[in-house]
C-alpha cells in the first residue's frame, strides 16, 4: 500500500482528523480489519478529487453517518457517501468479497439505449476482431481485457499485436481501431498491442490534482512502460511501416477506464482522428490498488491522465468529429460511424497520395 500522506499534507492535520473519528470506529474495525478512520484519511488525502472537495462538509458528514452505523452495512454506505460527494464514479472499495462505489444514475431512455452495448461489451471481452472494410480499410475492435498476471498479460498483448501486423500497411487504406465496446480491464496488453501503430514514444502521463506530472507512459520496442516498470515483454516485434498510415479511433458512451486510456495513448499521433461520441463521464482518471487488510482493498482513482503533449482529460476523452448513435455492430458496413471514418480515411488517403507526387 502506498504511504497515506503522500500529496505533502501534514501528520499533525491528519492525526487530528482520525481522532475526531476514531471514537464512533470501534465497531466496523473487527469487520474491515482496520479502523474507518484509516481508510476515510486514506480517501480524503489521496483522492484524484481532493482538490475541489469540500473537505470540511464532507469530514462533517461523514462523522455524523459513522456515529449512526450499526452493522458493516452500514459503515460501507458511509464510504460511499464520501464518493458521491466526490463525484468519484471510478474507484472501488473491495470487502469481503463484495464491492461498493457510488456509479451514476440515467435516465430510463438512455438506459435503454447503453443496457444492449453495456451487455456486448461484456460478451466480447478479450475477443479481438479484425476484417477488411470497403475502400481497403482495415478494421480492428479492441474490447475490454481481462488479464491476470504476466502470462495472461502478454499473451493477450500478443493477440493485439499480431492482430494489427496481420495487415499490410503498405496496402490499405487507413485503419480503423474501434474502442465503443472497451469497457476496460488490464491496460499493459492493450497499449503493447497497438504499439506498430503508437511507435516508440511517449504515450502518456499520470498528472496529479495539482498538475504535477507523476509518472509518464511509453512504448519502448513494442513494449509499454509506465515510469520505469515495464508491463509486457514481446520478443521479435518491429512496427516498420506503420508511421504514414492514417486511422480513425471510433469511441462511444461505453469506452471507458482503460478503453478511454488506450484512446489517450493514441491522442496526438499524426494522421490520428477520433470519431463518436465522448466516453463514459468520469472514467478517465489512473486507478491503483492498495490492500489495508486481508479482505480489504481499495482500487481508487489518483490521478488524471494527459495525452503526449501534456492535455489532460478531467472527464471524458472527446471525439474530433461527433457522430451520435447509429452504432450496427452486428452489421459493420450499415454502421453510421463506420461510414464516417470511411469518408474521412478515403479522402485522406487521396490527400496524402496528392501530396507524395
Amino acid at each position: 500500500m502506498k504511504p497515506v500522506f503522500q500529496h505533502s499534507r501534514t501528520l499533525r492535520s491528519a492525526l487530528l482528523l482520525c481522532i475526531s473519528i476514531a471514537g464512533s470506529a470501534t465497531a466496523a474495525y473487527s469487520q474491515l480489519g482496520v479502523h474507518p478512520d484509516t481508510l476515510y484519511t486514506f480517501i480524503r488525502y489521496n483522492s484524484v478529487q481532493r482538490a475541489g472537495a469540500d473537505w470540511p462538509t464532507i469530514d462533517r458528514n461523514f462523522k455524523a453517518e459513522l456515529s449512526q452505523a450499526r452493522n458493516i452495512s452500514d459503515t460501507m454506505k458511509c464510504f460511499v457517501h464520501v464518493l458521491a460527494q466526490l463525484n468519484d464514479v471510478h474507484s472501488q472499495i473491495f470487502l469481503q468479497g463484495k464491492t461498493y462505489g457510488h456509479y451514476p444514475s440515467y435516465p430510463d431512455s438512455t438506459l435503454a439505449r447503453l443496457s444492449p452495448m453495456v451487455s456486448k461489451s461484456n460478451a466480447i471481452v478479450n475477443r479481438i476482431a479484425t476484417r477488411i472494410l470497403p475502400g481497403q480499410v482495415a478494421y480492428v475492435r479492441v474490447p475490454g481485457m481481462q488479464a491476470y498476471g504476466p502470462e495472461q498479460v502478454n499473451s493477450l498483448a500478443r493477440a493485439l499485436y499480431d492482430s494489427v501486423q496481420h495487415f499490410n500497411p503498405d496496402k490499405i487504406n487507413g485503419m480503423i481501431i474501434d474502442l465503443r465496446l472497451n469497457g476496460g480491464g488490464n491496460l499493459y496488453p492493450m497499449l503493447a498491442g497497438l504499439s506498430p501503430l503508437l511507435g516508440n514514444s511517449k504515450v502518456g502521463q499520470e498528472i496529479s490534482p495539482e498538475g504535477e506530472v507523476s509518472r509518464t507512459w511509453e512504448i519502448r520496442d513494442c513494449n509499454f512502460y509506465m515510469g520505469t516498470y515495464q508491463t509486457t515483454h514481446l520478443p521479435q516485434c518491429h512496427s516498420s511501416g506503420w508511421k504514414e498510415v492514417k486511422v480513425v479511433v471510433l469511441l462511444g458512451p461505453v469506452t471507458l477506464s482503460s478503453g478511454s486510456m488506450t484512446a489517450i495513448a493514441l491522442k496526438g499521433r499524426p494522421g490520428t482522428v477520433f470519431i463518436g461520441e465522448p466516453t463514459a463521464d468520469g472514467y478517465t482518471t489512473s486507478n491503483n490498488y492498495f490492500q489495508f487488510a486481508s479482505q480489504l482493498t481499495l482500487n481508487f482513482a489518483t490521478h488524471f491522465v494527459a495525452d503526449r503533449n501534456g492535455n489532460v482529460y478531467r472527464t471524458v476523452v472527446p471525439p474530433d468529429i461527433l457522430v451520435w448513435g447509429g452504432d450496427n455492430f452486428d452489421d459493420l458496413p450499415h454502421d453510421k460511424k463506420i461510414a464516417a471514418a470511411l469518408r474521412w480515411l478515403i479522402e485522406n488517403h487521396k490527400h496524402s497520395v496528392h501530396d507524395r507526387k
